[in-house]
């Protein structure tokens, strides 16, 4: 019994989502084909891939290598949090106001 994975993107609403799958295959019985037995989908690649069970960082980034050199996708290591100043409340608050 072997495990494989394979990763596709697709664009839903201007946002890159990540399909995993999880493919178990037994070599030693001739014809039998291979079974799907996990499948993950999400904006987020680590998300996608803990849904379909993929839990091996090493496999894990291998299909990220794939993914990036087939497609050319730049996928971020790590979202990044704003943080919003009192000016930026103020900037914003007038914004709404002009807008409005």
């Amino acid at each position: 019994m072997e495990h494989f994975y394979t990763v596709h993107t697709k664009i839903i609403d201007d946002k890159t989502y990540y399909f995993v799958k999880k493919i178990m295959s037994l070599p030693e019985f001739k014809g039998l084909p291979d079974v799907v037995v996990g499948y993950g989908m999400h904006n987020i690649f680590e998300k996608a891939c803990n849904i379909a069970g993929l839990h091996d960082k090493a496999t894990r980034q291998q299909l990220l290598q794939q993914l990036v050199e087939r497609n050319k996708v730049h996928i971020p290591e790590k979202r990044h949090t704003v943080q919003i100043t009192d000016v930026n409340r103020w900037f914003a608050k007038l914004g709404a106001e002009v807008l409005n």
